[in-house]
């Protein structure tokens, strides 16, 4: 019993055949009948690729019947082959037939190749997949791992530690009111007075403020500077002072 696959490709190797017969004498050229060209030959690949294939070995072999008429289907096959390549010999040129085999060769041979390519490209391009995802994995465990151990290192650090609060500069007392500036006004010379190299300086600020300040008697006493506001001071007398250097001299 042959199958529906092999009858396909004979009703369209004789399609193609019956098409080329009737055309060929008012075609331009070969690419006139290109489509049906190969159609001849998907039909034959149809009833050469399915022959057989879905049948029992008694289906296949065991029947006087089947094998009568796959003999005859092949017989007749050939004859319509070599029937259509003198045809297109005729029309095209004594090579034509060959070059057509020689060409649809290549083509094939080319699709191979081809989807062979494809295969290889998209084993590699899974390879690299896979690739990649270990990679990432490998990625991803080690920012785990360090992401562990860094918050094993900060609960270690503030189990241990100890707060030390940081103390304040000079100027932050200052306006936090910890350290209180005294109040400051200017001092005048009022009275000065020489001893060996030296000058007893008397000075005067507001509110009866007095300071008493020794100088070199090369540099001298300054006319002013800023002392202390020291209010309602006594003011030093130089003789008093005059007479303690004296005697301390002695």
């Amino acid at each position: 019993m042959v199958v529906a696959e092999i009858l396909t490709g004979i009703a369209l190797v004789q399609k193609s055949v019956s098409f080329i017969k009737e055309n060929i004498s008012t075609v331009k050229d070969i690419s006139g009948i290109a489509k049906e060209i190969d159609g001849f030959f998907t039909g034959v690949d149809q009833m050469n690729k399915k022959q057989g294939k879905g049948l029992s070995i008694m289906e296949q072999f065991g029947s006087v019947e089947n094998s009568a008429d796959d003999f005859i289907n092949r017989k007749l096959l050939e004859e319509q082959r070599q029937e259509l390549k003198n045809l297109v010999n005729l029309r095209f040129g004594p090579t034509t037939w060959d070059e057509i085999i020689a060409e649809r060769a290549n083509r094939i041979s080319e699709a191979k190749e081809n989807d062979r390519l494809a295969r290889v490209e998209a084993r590699q391009k899974q390879k690299e997949f896979i690739d990649t995802l270990q990679t990432v994995g490998i990625v991803f465990c080690v920012i785990g791992f360090v992401f562990m151990a860094l918050l094993f290192s900060i609960k270690l650090y503030a189990d241990t530690y100890k707060f030390v609060p940081k103390d304040y500069t000079r100027q932050q007392k200052i306006q936090q009111g910890k350290i209180v500036l005294p109040t400051m006004t200017t001092c005048r010379l009022k009275k000065q007075k020489v001893y060996k190299d030296k000058m007893a300086c008397i000075y005067q600020g507001a509110n009866k403020t007095f300071e008493l300040e020794f100088a070199d008697i090369r540099v001298g006493c300054p006319k002013q500077y800023k002392c202390v506001l020291n209010p309602n001071g006594d003011e030093p007398s130089i003789d008093k002072v005059m007479d303690s250097l004296r005697s301390i001299a002695k």
